[in-house]
């Protein structure tokens, strides 16, 4: 299963930082940089970072975070955000995979079952990621994390997050 977590610390080596997370089979999903001042004097430059990792590499993830100085959150969200951020990890895997624009179909036939984010075993959520999935590309669209084009078909590329 999957953890999200959510990250606060300086910029110097956070890059490193989300490597490690994607190298471990984890998704960063959302960045927001920030700058902290006083007056008009400028004290840091911060980054927050939400992200989802398996949950045996969390202790990994955690050291790592403490080696770059910055502030690991173990995140509880109710079950339907974590289910929809669960399918978001099966749909990524699938657009990352194929590194190319794929229509809702080869989407479909790109996720695995049991799928990375393996809904179907967790007895919190008793759901699939296919029973749902057109009205998740719909959310992730407009969420601003998938683009879509309509050719003949409508099509879907994955949004990177920097």
């Amino acid at each position: 299963m999957y953890e999200i977590f959510l990250f606060s610390g300086g910029v110097y080596r956070f890059d490193e930082l989300k490597e490690a997370v994607e190298d471990v089979g984890g998704v960063v999903f959302k960045k927001n940089l920030f700058q902290i001042s006083r007056g008009s004097s400028f004290l840091a430059e911060e980054v927050q970072v939400m992200f989802i990792i398996p949950e045996e590499e969390e202790d990994h993830i955690k050291s790592l975070s403490e080696e770059i100085k910055g502030h690991l959150e173990k995140l509880d969200v109710e079950d339907l955000k974590k289910k929809d951020l669960l399918t978001y990890i099966a749909v990524c895997d699938a657009l990352i995979k194929s590194g190319e624009w794929m229509s809702r179909d080869e989407i479909e036939e790109g996720i695995e079952c049991p799928c990375p984010a393996q809904l179907c075993e967790n007895q919190e959520l008793d759901a699939c990621i296919q029973d749902e999935l057109d009205e998740s590309l719909e959310r992730f669209c407009k969420k601003n994390v998938l683009k879509s084009r309509k050719k003949n078909i409508t099509e879907y590329y994955l949004m990177e997050v920097d």
